[in-house]
């Protein structure tokens, strides 16, 4: 399964773990089983796909506790034991504060395959937690938490024992076609109703968590401030203005609380039970049980409350000294997600700037610079994630993270020179991130993710060094003509801080390169602020307190104090100054802000703070000018300073969990359900049932199917009623390549060889197919590449009016295709990229004669930026040609406005898109085709009603033309159709969670043979390619 932010997403549902607001947006990352996912495309009748969730690089053992099965991989025996001890309890107290038995076994996958903390859990096709190695910084939304993976295991337990619920009708229907997702009603909850209860759980149950982050109540206290708390349908799911899908998050949080705090923790369990027997989409209807009002009136009063509240949130009075709103400049407008604002000193031919990052539902994540004074933003480079940066005159080095073997996501380093724009990388799977630079430009700091803890390392930098090579005694800050020429490489790794259990983050060098200021965290306890002397690898904690995160350092220019953000009594991150030599002096408050501030940076001369501030539409960039002070005021509780520590040595993982036993599909690979399958068409209506199963790693997965003809047209020559279309899948996807075989007979309607006027005959076609093959996909950020390979036995059986016609053939397939294009959250289409496919199938070898033929096909797209924003020329060029005996060629058909989706596809309806005529109007072995849309956007009100399961998120139209030809003997071009006309679509998020694009059309074609012709009227789902 690709991945997409708008790919539409199987028939069943499970919850990310958000991590941070700062990129929340892009991780894109599939939280769903990809198993499952591989089952129900194969019961849709898809192509089989590549669709492994795991590094195959990842060898797993199985640690079996009461109520879990716990699956880890090498290195992370020591976090597998601590993770069964914390699932234990947090099923009894998950049991208890929900007042009902959580399930008998859930399977838990412990994995260190990404840099981002997260998590997601499913009860289809089993219960199932995925939990990533890697914790949260300190500055996260999720980041106020002594113990991260005790926290995300009750958020994810939490969707387990609610989810995994079946009472009343339910549990009868359960018993009776197994965990089939009608079976489970609280999977048809809104999204705010899921995740709030989680996030209540989470916090509830551990006394930290979102409720007690300032920053994160800052979405819905700062909404209320500015009336602009969100309306219950905006919450449900689907949002893309900001607090996008955060907003589920905490206005469901928001909700949840004061549920809880009104009527007691105990309804919420209560709750639950009830929509646990609700109707699918209905579960609303339990808060009048439960609560004696309608949901509707409880969220107005909820509404009213935080309004009635919103002082909390009010302009902040100055307190000694401290800046507030009145001080501060807003330099960004750009809302959702900017972060890692640095000073960047003027280079040659350029001037000095503020640069930042900015994830936006307009565009690719960018890093950017802006002037001090908010003019002359600009895009300096495409950036996938990641948040701070170091700077000099000449190099800009920060880190993104890119997708390995298709399961892994990893940060690395890179560096943008500032003469030249040009970007390059400096690391590969080296894991490092939050980099910053030496003021002499020749080492980088940063952190680096290992087994579940975040390092403090170094690299060395510099021009023409190669890894583990001695770096050429120049400096990045050597004079312009050698920075702006010079290709940027960087030393290996080398660890100077290393704890067990520990996360070091946002590492800021000293103004005289000596020393190291970073947060550290803990387990067990928030983030403080220490600084590392560089020589001996010593720390001294300068900012520490039990109740509050401090986070996010920056110097001051004379290297006497630090600044860094700190949430104090559970409010917003504020800025607070530090003494940077361990005096008994407590912290000094400079900013007293409503929405906050984080992520400081001090200019050159000492005289100005640029940092991330919240407002209601997301997080900007602000700056004040430094507020010195002989005295000021005192951060609450800040604590002495101890005297300097020594470095803990860096002890590898025990093999604590030596009673795990090696990894077997076998245990999960049983179906745990069977599925009634309705099929409707253009032509046909079909009922049966389908099964499959999945072991829980996605190694191994099957699904098969059979369906009986119930309707059929007509005029149809019919076949026996009694023989059903089935099919059989199996993939195999421990490693890559991927391997899968398939067996299937599928009957058609007017589905015939074509005639001499190029039109399909009426025969009645019954295929029998059996194919093996192998997949090979190349999943990167920017890009995606697939190449595909199989064998291929194909019966066509047509049966006319008057006889029948049979046609075996053996074929060889092959595909390749690759696409940069893209979606954003505001797009009507893709943009700014190409997809290109190709095909070959040669058929007949090992057959007769008159069954060899060789078929290709090729099809090319590009999507290229219109008149404004969103706006898109979609440009198609396809054709294809079928060359051979007739008895093992291809028909291609033309005609109608079935969607395009895929630029590899072996099916005779591949190049077809010919608006204006009916579906499969022509048909012949050679078609050429050629499509072109103007799209753009009309409106995105992103509204529903109530908590009715569709969301109307925009509607955008397009204007079209198409030109065509299918031919069987000679092209004459002027046999040729063109058709020209306009579509209406809506993008609607259905089921809170599928986004789906519904398009009417009108079309008015012409044929130049003469065969068909007129206007047409249709509707579609899906964009037309």
């Amino acid at each position: 399964m690709s991945w997409s932010p708008s790919a539409p997403a199987p028939a069943f549902t499970c919850h990310r773990w958000l991590t941070s607001s700062f990129s929340k947006m892009w991780r894109a990352l599939v939280c769903r089983s990809v198993a499952l996912a591989l089952l129900c495309a194969a019961l849709a009748g898809a192509a089989p796909a590549a669709a492994s969730f795991i590094d195959p690089r990842l060898g797993f053992r199985v640690l079996s506790t009461e109520h879990f099965v716990i699956y880890f991989h090498q290195g992370e025996d020591a976090a597998a034991a601590r993770l069964s001890a914390i699932a234990e309890d947090a099923w009894h107290r998950v049991s208890a504060s929900l007042a009902s038995p959580a399930p008998r076994r859930t399977h838990v996958i412990l994995a260190d395959q990404t840099d981002l903390a997260n998590g997601w859990a499913s009860p289809l096709p089993r219960n199932t937690i995925f939990v990533s190695a890697a914790a949260p910084g300190g500055s996260e939304f999720i980041g106020r938490s002594d113990d991260w993976m005790r926290m995300v295991f009750i958020h994810e337990f939490t969707h387990i024992a609610h989810l995994d619920r079946s009472e009343g009708w339910a549990r009868v229907f359960r018993g009776l076609f197994g965990r089939t997702p009608l079976a489970f009603p609280n999977l048809f909850l809104p999204a705010w109703q899921i995740e709030g209860l989680a996030s209540w759980q989470e916090s509830a149950l551990t006394g930290q968590g979102r409720l007690h982050a300032g920053d994160f109540r800052l979405i819905e206290r700062e909404a209320a401030r500015a009336g602009r708390l969100e309306p219950l349908d905006r919450v449900n799911g689907g949002l893309t203005d900001w607090p996008d899908g955060l907003g589920a998050y905490a206005y469901g949080l928001g909700f949840h609380e004061y549920l809880a705090d009104r009527f007691g923790a105990a309804s919420l369990g209560q709750l639950a039970k009830e929509t646990a027997g609700s109707a699918p989409f209905l579960g609303s209807r339990a808060f009048r049980t439960v609560y004696e009002q309608s949901l509707g009136s409880l969220w107005n009063e909820y509404r009213n409350h935080l309004a009635a509240h919103r002082a909390i949130g009010g302009p902040a009075l100055r307190q000694d000294g401290a800046a507030t709103m009145a001080d501060a400049t807003r330099i960004t407008r750009d809302g959702h997600l900017a972060s890692g604002p640095r000073f960047a000193p003027a280079c040659s031919g350029c001037a000095g700037t503020i640069v930042y990052s900015l994830r936006h539902p307009s565009g690719f994540p960018a890093l950017r610079s802006v002037t001090l004074d908010g003019t002359g933003s600009r895009r300096l480079a495409d950036r996938f994630l990641g948040s701070t940066l170091g700077v000099s005159v000449n190099v800009i080095v920060f880190d993104q993270q890119e997708w390995r073997r298709n399961a892994s996501l990893y940060s690395d380093l890179y560096a943008l020179d500032r003469h030249t724009g040009a970007v390059q990388p400096l690391t590969s799977e080296a894991r490092v991130q939050d980099p910053d630079l030496s003021p002499d430009g020749r080492t980088i700091v940063g952190v680096r993710e290992h087994r579940g803890r975040r390092d403090l390392v170094l690299l060395s930098l510099g021009p023409g060094a190669g890894r583990g090579a001695s770096v050429p005694d120049v400096s990045p800050d050597a004079p312009p003509t050698l920075g702006a020429t010079a290709r940027w490489t960087a030393g290996s790794v080398t660890t100077l801080v290393s704890e067990p259990e520990t996360q070091f983050n946002t590492p800021r060098w000293s103004p005289d390169g000596q020393s190291v200021a970073v947060a550290r965290q803990r387990l067990g306890a928030l983030s403080e602020i220490v600084v590392v002397d560089v020589s001996s690898g010593a720390a001294r904690t300068i900012a520490s307190h039990p109740a509050a995160r401090i986070v996010t350092p920056a110097w001051r220019p004379d290297g006497r104090a630090i600044v860094a953000a700190a949430d104090y009594d559970e409010g917003p991150f504020d800025l607070y100054e530090f003494p940077a030599e361990g005096s008994p002096i407590p912290g000094r408050r400079l900013t007293a802000l409503p929405g906050g501030a984080t992520s400081p940076d001090v200019s050159a001369d000492g005289n100005t703070i640029v940092f991330v501030g919240y407002t209601v539409d997301g997080f900007d960039l602000f700056t004040i000018a430094y507020p010195h002070s002989a005295s000021g005021g005192i951060a609450p509780g800040v604590q002495e300073p101890p005297a300097a520590e020594t470095t803990t040595a860096i002890v590898p993982d025990l093999l604590i969990a030596a009673g795990a036993d090696p990894y077997s599909p076998l245990p999960t690979l049983m179906p745990t359900s069977w599925n009634p399958i309705l099929e409707t068409g253009s032509d046909q209506l079909r009922a049966g049932i389908g099964i499959g199963g999945a072991d829980v790693l996605a190694r191994h997965a099957y699904a098969t199917w059979a369906t009986w003809l119930l309707d059929a047209p007509s005029d149809a020559v019919s076949p026996d009623a009694a023989r059903p279309d089935w099919q059989l899948r199996y993939v195999y996807d421990r490693w890559r390549p991927t391997f899968f075989v398939s067996a299937s007979s599928a009957t058609a309607f007017g589905a015939g060889p074509p005639d001499d006027a190029g039109r399909p005959t009426s025969a009645t076609l019954r295929a029998d197919d059996i194919e093996g093959g192998v997949l090979l996909p190349f999943r990167q950020v920017r890009a995606t590449h697939r190449l595909a390979a199989s064998i291929l036995r194909i019966t066509d059986r047509y049966t006319f009016a008057d006889r029948l016609e049979s046609r075996t053939r053996h074929a060889v397939r092959g595909g390749w295709a690759t696409s940069t294009a893209r979606m954003f959250g505001y797009s009507v289409s893709q943009e700014d990229g190409v997809s290109v496919g190709v095909t070959a199938e040669h058929a007949g070898f090992g057959s007769a004669e008159s069954s060899r033929a060789t078929t290709i096909t090729a099809d090319a797209r590009a999507y290229l930026g219109g008149a404004a924003p969103h706006h898109v020329l979609a440009l198609r060029a396809a054709g294809g040609f079928s060359l051979g005996r007739q008895n093992g060629g291809r028909t291609f058909h033309l005609g109608g406005s079935r969607a395009s989706r895929d630029v590899v596809d072996f099916g005779r309806q591949a190049i077809s898109l010919l608006r204006g005529f009916p579906s499969d109007a022509f048909a012949g072995t050679r078609v050429a085709l050629l499509n072109g849309d103007y799209r753009f956007p009309i409106a995105r009100p992103q509204r529903g009603i109530g908590t009715f399961p569709l969301m109307l998120h925009s509607l955008h139209a397009a204007v079209f033309a198409d030109a065509g030809h299918a031919w069987a003997h000679r092209f004459t071009v002027r046999d040729a159709k063109i058709a020209a006309g306009g579509e209406l679509s809506a993008d609607i998020v259905a089921a809170y969670f599928v986004r789906l694009t519904v398009t009417a059309g009108a079309a008015w074609g012409h044929d130049g043979a003469d065969v068909a012709s007129g206007n047409t009227v249709y509707l579609r789902i899906g964009r037309a390619f």
